[in-house]
């Protein structure tokens, strides 16, 4: 016969199931990647999005500008950000969570990459090719 001791009437704790913990798991990855979308277009207009600076009339004009870094520099920064999250996602024992972060990741890295080539060409760019991608006049 067993003897019952006073604490243990009642019954163990139950963890969630798979199908819980996945769903879980699938609406912390899609939230993550909506936050981080909120928080880089927040970043990439407020750093990107202002009238540049008009020339200075003292100074003569010594060649193109430069090439201007802010657009790639803060999506690089949020891209680094979100590779960490989902590599301490899947460390942390959430898989979907984590692939889903690091898919947004690669769309992020090529985002990335597309605002430096274009921030490249508008620097390097041919003195008669800076017309080339407007419609010609009509006569």
């Amino acid at each position: 016969m067993r003897i019952r001791s006073a604490g243990t009437d009642r019954p163990a704790p139950s963890r969630p199931g798979p199908v819980v913990t996945g769903c879980l798991d699938v609406v912390l990855g899609v939230l993550l990647i909506a936050l981080e979308s909120l928080v880089s277009a927040v970043l990439f207009y407020a750093y990107t999005g202002s009238d540049p600076r008009p020339p200075n009339p003292d100074m003569a004009e010594a060649g193109p500008p430069g090439m201007d870094w802010s657009g790639t520099l803060v999506l690089a920064a949020v891209t680094a950000v979100a590779c960490l999250i989902g590599v301490v996602l899947l460390r942390h024992g959430l898989p979907i969570a984590g692939v889903v972060q690091l898919i947004g990741v690669c769309v992020l890295l090529v985002l990335t990459v597309t605002a430096w080539h274009s921030a490249y060409e508008d620097a390097h760019a041919t003195p008669g090719a800076a017309r080339a991608h407007t419609a010609p006049p009509y006569t």
